[in-house]
């Protein structure tokens, strides 16, 4: 039973660097966009400029 709070950094850390990466990979995929219409994949990857929305749309894809 000791050993869970340990377990739940590791978990927390993991997550933490997975959604470091996915904003990363969200501001990449907005920047390569061809912003032409339609413009779906724009239009989500911008509101992935948002942190906590970033770290999830980074790892979806929308087409360009």
């Amino acid at each position: 039973m000791r050993n869970i709070p340990g377990i739940l950094i590791i978990i927390i850390v993991c997550m933490l660097i997975l959604g470091v990466v996915g904003y990363g990979k969200n501001f990449i995929k907005l920047i390569s966009c061809d912003f032409e219409a339609p413009y779906k994949a724009e239009i989500i990857h911008g509101i992935g400029i948002v942190p906590a929305v970033g770290g999830i749309t980074g790892w979806l894809d929308f087409g360009k």
